[in-house]
């Protein structure tokens, strides 16, 4: 009886994927916000990875106002509140990708895959800005975290529409993954 319980353990285990491998490095992330024009943009800001079906992994950063508060109103950065349930989210996991809204002009964040557990693997690179209102812009691309250096190639999507009469709020999106230890 011992022998086939053991046999039936192994076979499941056997059975499950396996987990991805550890990874280091980092992503590096650049954008340029652009000063408001006929529409003062909020810039609330969420960036993360999902996996091949689309089911988030990793929110790697949130805005203070969007963490704190904004993303209980529906409008801001639906599609990564849809997927985050920051209500539900621990304390500690909120706080340690919380920070400042980007201020207009160039900015950067570099996210340690070590640090914050994130394994080797195909993902979808996403960050969404919330303009105005309903109105949200949304860059997106593969990313791959291993062995190699790659950049995102992103597509922008705005949500429900551009807004009328606006600018480019938000330009020269950029995603990378450099391997190896974080300097």
């Amino acid at each position: 009886m011992t022998a086939f319980l053991i046999l039936v353990l192994t076979l499941a285990i056997s059975a499950l994927p396996p987990a991805p491998a550890a990874a280091t490095g980092t992503v590096s992330v650049s954008f340029l916000y652009m000063p408001p024009s006929q529409i003062e943009p909020t810039y609330h800001t969420a960036i993360w990875l999902e996996d091949e079906s689309g089911r988030l992994v990793k929110t790697l950063f949130v805005s203070q106002d969007l963490s704190s508060g904004e993303y209980r109103m529906g409008n801001a950065c639906p599609e990564w509140v849809n997927q985050a349930h920051w209500e539900k989210t621990d304390r500690s996991t909120v706080d340690a990708v919380t920070g400042p809204t980007p201020n207009v002009g160039s900015g950067a964040l570099a996210f340690d895959v070590a640090k914050m557990n994130i394994g080797a693997g195909s993902y979808r690179f996403k960050l969404q800005v919330h303009i105005s209102e309903r109105y949200n812009v949304l860059y997106t691309g593969r990313l791959s975290i291993g062995e190699t250096s790659n950049e995102a190639t992103l597509e922008i999507l705005y949500s429900p529409a551009k807004p009328p009469g606006a600018t480019e709020f938000v330009r020269d999106v950029r995603a990378r993954y450099v391997p190896g230890s974080p300097k």
